[in-house]
């Protein structure tokens, strides 16, 4: 037995009502079973309950052994002063609350429905990467439609937390979050933490000094992300150590540690000295700057920050003076998807601006798919996402969803294991 599903029996109402009773003998009849609670604190808020003849409105909290109250810690803990009901599988310990009056406790076991059960174990541990997949085509469009847009926007959420721990950190300085958000996308996954040591150690102030001055750039994120020391092309160039050495002079910076880059096999376009030089294109071209990004009001201008190009010696593919590599339409969707719209998300809802937010989430819409492992195994199973937001969505199923077998917590799992 798990508490998911215990939590599912309970939200359903998957119980033989009429022949309820709690542990004292006392009668229980579920007027409303409460608003199920995803977040921290008892499982399920403003249940109301009839006790005998008495009306009670409170909170539930659910648990496979009664003794988990105490396990969990939830004794002492203000948020469940409030609980009127517990529900467990296994009665195995009395529950007493913090003023010492015991709390009703309803026993599962016995009420629960063995072949639903046994067709839920079934069902999740199913040899697929994905549980309902042979299912799945039982779910209408629009009910998958529905719950994909909602992953989607959970997994902007999870973005705009992120920015706003980056916020606290940087003491609110919008500048210092975007120059930090635009070289964490440009790690693209592989060298995500080279270039996030590269943000970190590389204020944001120093790059602004700079920005006008290509040559300065290239030397400066070169040798400051620590490539420098891993590519034999750039250790030949003349003049690019001696120009860092010059700028920490100058800006007052410690060289970096090398960065923990991966190095395996990579596609040319997708090589770091390439990346680097593209960078500093858009440092040169201003889109580090957070005003740039704050004020763009179409998607064709939010691509076009990214479309950009500067002189370059070192950073580029060819060797010798050229310049820089222009970046791909897909790397730039990419950028937008990782980078900027999470920063115009949290942004709108911070200052209260719904019109902005819908903004953003329409962009989320008419941007293309991405085409990545997520996106081709939900293909593969019948399932082709349309949109950015869709193999967004996809993505977050799949990683908070399929991957920890939480089908009761899924609209399209509940769905299907509803008609068992």
């Amino acid at each position: 037995m798990n508490e998911d599903y215990l939590q599912y029996v309970w939200r359903g109402q998957r119980l033989p009502h009429g022949a309820l009773k709690c542990t004292s003998g006392r009668e229980l009849s579920v007027l409303f079973q409460g608003h199920w609670n995803r977040h921290s604190g008892p499982d399920f808020l403003e249940a109301r309950l009839r006790i005998d003849r008495e009306l009670w409105v409170g909170s539930v909290e659910i648990h496979v052994k009664a003794s988990d109250w105490r396990k969990h810690r939830h004794a002492g803990d203000p948020a469940y002063n409030n609980v009127v009901l517990h529900v467990v599988y296994d009665d195995d310990e009395p529950l007493v609350n913090d003023a010492g009056q015991e709390v009703p406790t309803l026993v599962l076991k016995g009420l629960l429905d063995r072949q639903h059960w046994e067709s839920y174990c079934r069902f999740i541990e199913a040899p697929q990467h994905v549980a309902c997949a042979s299912g799945l085509p039982e779910v209408s469009e629009a009910a998958r439609a529905i719950w994909i847009q909602r992953m989607g926007i959970e997994r902007l959420d999870e973005r705009t937390v992120y920015v706003e721990q980056l916020l606290n950190r940087y003491k609110g300085d919008w500048n210092a979050v975007w120059w930090h958000m635009l070289c964490r996308g440009f790690g693209f996954g592989l060298n995500r933490l080279a270039y996030e040591q590269l943000a970190t150690g590389l204020p944001w102030q120093s790059v602004a000094k700079i920005a006008d001055r290509p040559f300065r750039l290239e030397a400066l994120l070169a040798l400051h992300s620590g490539w420098f020391g891993l590519d034999a092309r750039l250790r030949s160039h003349t003049g690019l150590e001696d120009e860092y050495r010059h700028l920490c002079a100058l800006l007052q910076l410690q060289a970096a540690h090398p960065a923990v880059w991966h190095r395996g096999r990579m596609k040319p376009q997708n090589h770091p000295r390439v990346r680097l030089g593209q960078l500093a294109a858009l440092i040169y071209r201003g889109t580090f700057c957070w005003s740039s990004l704050a004020n763009v009001n179409t998607l064709d201008e939010l691509r076009a920050l990214f479309d950009a190009r500067m002189p370059t010696e070192a950073l580029n593919l060819a060797a010798g003076q050229g310049q820089s590599e222009r970046i791909g339409q897909q790397s730039i969707d990419n950028l937008i998807a990782n980078a900027a719209l999470p920063m115009l998300f949290y942004r709108a809802r911070h200052f209260g601006s719904p019109e902005r937010t819908e903004t953003v989430l329409s962009w989320y819409e008419e941007l293309p798919s991405e085409n990545n492992k997520f996106t081709r195994m939900w293909e593969s199973i019948g399932w082709k996402s349309e949109s950015l937001l869709d193999s967004q969505g996809q993505l977050h199923l799949f990683n908070h969803y399929c991957s920890r077998k939480k089908c009761l917590s899924c609209s399209i799992g509940v769905t299907l294991l509803n008609h068992v």
